[in-house]
């Protein structure tokens, strides 16, 4: 069905019970392991979010607005134009108005279609015409700009994070700054990358300890790594992944990982 929610992955099914200290202890073994990689402790590694699909301003979607706005942890919200109205993004500056500069505003897409003939899902692969992709990369630019006016960030993030290198060409030639993808994409010189190594929500394992296993292994790892960049699907999200997310945040409050917006390697 059409309006059936999307697959909410094993893990947020079955959370352990001491979740809280296992991610404690995940933390605070990334934060040793960048020390360990030759890091002065000064040296605090980074963490960012972003989250994906962003206009409609449904509950789940409302609910992660308010989640990061009670902690002060700032969000990349990469939007999706042709989904975008005024009244869309009305509702969400909304949902916590005095905190607002905590969102950065990027573009996520034209419509988040599948482009690809065969293989795997691609908004703009090599499938379809340049002056096709060019048109489609430019509408979306325009309709954001004119939505978000200067809370809009030239930043993109493709659907499902694959982009051919013609279009990041593209993406360049019509003014963006950097490209968000996951850090297992092809390397590119193009544009500065700003890769996300840690998915919450769209997970594949088929059981819950799998699952936690293969997050917290994600987790450390980009804590160890200097920069953590953690994808949000809030569609996928059910109570249980809402909760998490909210301990994890206030966590990491008593710890020297800095949460920064995506923006702020660009800077």
């Amino acid at each position: 069905m059409a309006d059936q929610r999307p697959y909410i992955s094993a893990l947020w099914h079955a959370v352990p019970s001491d979740i809280k200290t296992q991610l404690a202890q995940t933390i605070l073994a990334g934060i040793e392991e960048h020390r360990a990689n030759g890091c002065p402790v000064s040296a605090s590694p980074t963490i960012f979010f972003r989250a994906d699909d962003i206009a409609i301003p449904s509950d789940r979607c409302k609910t992660m607005l308010r989640i990061f706005a009670q902690t002060d942890t700032p969000l990349g919200l990469a939007a999706v134009p042709a989904w975008s109205t005024a009244e869309h993004i009305e509702t969400l500056l909304s949902v916590a108005p005095e905190k607002n500069a905590l969102w950065c505003w990027h573009q996520h897409g034209w419509a988040h279609e599948n482009n690809a003939k065969q293989g795997r899902k691609c908004e703009f692969g090599d499938d379809r015409s340049t002056p096709q992709c060019a048109k489609d990369l430019q509408q979306g630019y325009d309709t954001l700009q004119s939505l978000l006016g200067n809370s809009f960030c030239p930043i993109f993030t493709p659907p499902w994070n694959r982009i051919s290198n013609t279009n990041i060409q593209l993406l360049k030639d019509t003014g963006f700054k950097a490209i968000s993808r996951a850090a297992s994409a092809p390397h590119q010189n193009i544009l500065p990358d700003i890769p996300i190594n840690v998915d919450l929500h769209t997970r594949s394992e088929l059981t819950a300890a799998k699952g936690w296993s293969g997050l917290l292994a994600e987790l450390r790892a980009g804590i160890a790594s200097g920069r953590c960049g953690i994808m949000l699907h809030h569609d996928r999200m059910n109570k249980a992944a809402e909760d998490f997310l909210q301990q994890l945040l206030i966590i990491l409050q008593s710890y020297p990982v800095q949460p920064v917006p995506i923006n702020y390697y660009m800077l």
